[in-house]
């Protein structure tokens, strides 16, 4: 989304754990953001220090840096300064318990980055039957737990208003509709075979397959009887003009 954004930028030398930094702040014209974060003053690509993400003066996300790299706590508010997500990285990596909450702050999953396992999750897909592939053959069958996208479902409803904004609005078309795209997540959580299940029309239909391709490969599989196992999902990609007409920031380009 940030790729939309105006910005100016302005630089404080600053001395930071050591290292000779320089103080970063950058304001954005729309919506109005204020990212504050240090630099390494000898080489100003590498990050290293706090970091903070501001909207009218309330945090949204904050952390730090370490040689270019996430090596702390982080945490992220919604604008409505609900929590997001919580928890530790070390150099760039996960580690111990995260908490990623929905848009009103409810807890969706509990994972443990250290090892590796799904502590707690809400998903409305659980109690739902999935086509499950073994070899050339395939079954439909209720399963242990559902595939998960890590974050949970809202962060695909992020992702997907996020991205979605820009190809659509140039025609000044009015639209109302979903596509169902359908993909397969594999039992190492990799995704392919991405189609339209039911869909609007050519334009409507190329654009939520791009839109669902370009979400990250960040999903866990499927489990049935204790086993990871390669299953089709489906996503609902909404396109109506009212959801997007509170950010016309999002579409000048």
């Amino acid at each position: 989304m940030r790729k939309y954004l105006l910005f100016l930028t302005c630089m404080i030398p600053f001395v930071l754990l050591g290292k000779e930094t320089k103080k970063i702040v950058v304001d954005y014209l729309y919506p109005p953001f204020k990212e504050i974060f240090y630099v390494l003053k000898s080489d100003t690509i590498v990050r290293h220090g706090p970091y903070k993400l501001v909207l009218n003066g309330k945090i949204l996300v904050e952390g730090s840096y370490k040689m270019g790299m996430k090596d702390s706590l982080w945490i992220e508010h919604n604008v409505m300064g609900k929590l997001r997500f919580r928890g530790y990285y070390t150099e760039n990596k996960r580690v111990g318990i995260w908490e990623f909450n929905n848009e009103n702050g409810e807890a969706e999953q509990q994972l443990d980055f250290t090892n590796n396992q799904i502590l707690m999750y809400r998903s409305q897909m659980t109690g739902h039957t999935f086509r499950i592939h073994k070899s050339s053959d395939s079954l439909y069958s209720l399963l242990d737990r559902p595939p998960l996208y890590l974050g949970g479902a809202s962060r695909i409803k992020e992702h997907i208003a996020d991205e979605i904004l820009a190809p659509l609005h140039k025609t000044n078309e009015k639209f109302l509709g979903t596509v169902f795209v359908e993909f397969t997540i594999d039992s190492l959580g990799k995704t392919s075979n991405h189609h339209i299940l039911r869909g609007m029309g050519p334009r409507y239909n190329e654009e939520a397959l791009r839109v669902v391709k370009s979400l990250p490969d960040e999903w866990f599989p499927g489990i049935l009887n204790e086993k990871t196992v390669s299953a089709d999902y489906v996503i609902p990609v909404i396109f109506d003009e009212k959801l997007y007409e509170d950010k016309p920031a999002l579409i000048i380009f």
